[in-house]
């Protein structure tokens, strides 16, 4: 027997093909996905990192779509949900195709926080974004762009929520923190509850046969 023959299945072995990502996932690979609330959306580039929002007209390119092993997925609207620690997540490389408006921008002396960790970029043209599950993205990103109902409101802001629809709310704002549902399941609650910093209460909109009738904010002061 020549000496490499044993070697043979271990040589196969490591050229063997990626386990291929399910079907829902890599349908999405070239479709535009549109951005609920306009994000923002978090760009990671070496040490700091860059928010933009992006308007609801605008699609986003999905450029690339993977699969990865346990790690931590930042979660929630405003950073006072901790970050979800999952045994797969799901990451999109996101190509926005036209203007981005710049929301804020951090930099650290240090490496990025554990959650961000694989999503860095060389340039902000591209984005990577990490999310749990399927539930997560769909709350996150829409397969269709906004509805007429939704477009009629763009440009025009309102002082208040109420008389919106769930459906036109969610686009205009994003999802809430609670409840952590679907998008069908969230669409028709009685509540959506955004997670407001300690001691200064939550955003808390009710609403009644699908309309916001009231909505509660956060204390302003210290």
């Amino acid at each position: 027997m020549r000496p490499w023959l044993p070697l043979l299945p271990l040589l196969v072995a490591c050229h063997a093909p990626a386990r291929t990502l399910p079907a829902e996932l890599s349908r999405m690979v070239g479709r535009d996905v549109w951005v609920y609330g306009g994000g923002p959306l978090r760009c990671v580039r070496g040490n700091g990192t860059i928010e933009y929002a992006v308007p609801l007209s605008t699609p986003v390119r999905v450029t690339q779509v993977e699969q990865t092993g346990p790690r931590l997925v930042e979660i929630g609207v405003d950073g006072h949900r901790p970050a979800q620690s999952v045994p797969q997540a799901i990451i999109l490389t996101l190509a926005p195709r036209g203007p981005v408006r710049w929301v804020s921008s951090s930099v650290g002396s240090g490496p990025v926080a554990r959650w961000w960790q694989g999503l860095e970029v060389k340039s902000c043209t591209t984005i990577r974004v990490a999310f749990t599950d399927l539930t997560h993205l769909n709350r996150t990103l829409s397969f269709t762009p906004p509805p007429a109902s939704v477009q009629r409101l763009i440009g025009h802001p309102r002082d208040s929520s109420v008389g919106l629809s769930a459906t036109q709310l969610l686009w205009l704002r994003g999802a809430p923190d609670e409840p952590l549902t679907d998008v069908d399941t969230l669409l028709r609650a009685p509540t959506w509850t955004v997670i407001g910093a300690p001691g200064r209460g939550d955003q808390v909109t009710t609403f009644r046969s699908g309309r916001v009738i009231q909505e509660t904010l956060p204390r302003m002061g210290p």
